[in-house]
């Protein structure tokens, strides 16, 4: 009986911790998702900053090449942001846009960190993946066939931080203002971080 105790207990933990993982972590690119984004915003102080970064044309890249590269890109995005040095902290909103979260900085801190991401963003080489093409890189990989198709992939990013004068007070303010300063990189042309 306590095998079968001991069994039951374990198989009771890791269904604990599927469910936690399905529910905190996006599946896709491994980020922390929107819920692990909204418990940490309850946490920070008065001193963080917010940024909200949206992958440039993403609507076109997946018409044009298809859902599979999408989720490639938005790994390849996920990877360089969850990188980020300064002590921000990448999560998955939605779609093509990430948050990422500076406590205990503030956007003139964070600025430096954010524009060196989305640099290495735009000078990463994007290769399409083959049709042939394994998923995780075989040790010995051999040389690819034919052309290979780089395609260009930035983002623009809107950075915030908490500003009792501009009424954002509170983390779902200072995240909306961030979204707004996101949509006036957009419009200035795309490929650049506005706070």
């Amino acid at each position: 009986s306590l095998l079968l105790a001991t069994g039951g207990l374990t198989l009771v933990w890791a269904l604990l911790e599927t469910t936690y993982r399905m529910a905190y972590y996006d599946e896709l690119t491994g980020l922390p998702g929107r819920r692990a984004l909204n418990e940490a915003l309850l946490r920070v102080g008065s001193r963080y900053a917010v940024a909200m970064v949206d992958v440039d044309h993403f609507k076109r890249l997946n018409d044009v090449f298809g859902h599979d590269v999408g989720d490639q890109a938005l790994r390849m995005v996920a990877g360089r942001l969850s990188r980020i040095t300064g002590g921000g902290k990448a999560f998955r909103h939605g779609g093509e846009e990430f948050v990422v979260l500076f406590t205990r900085a503030t956007a003139a801190e964070a600025l430096p960190h954010l524009e060196a991401v989305r640099r290495a963003i735009a000078d990463a080489s994007f290769i399409l993946r083959g049709p042939r093409r394994p998923r995780k890189k075989p040790p010995t990989p051999k040389p690819a066939r034919g052309p290979q198709v780089t395609v260009a992939l930035t983002v623009s990013i809107g950075l915030a931080e908490p500003d009792q004068r501009k009424g954002n007070a509170s983390p779902q303010q200072v995240l909306r203002a961030a979204d707004k300063a996101l949509y006036r990189a957009k419009g200035a042309g795309r490929n650049r971080l506005m706070v």
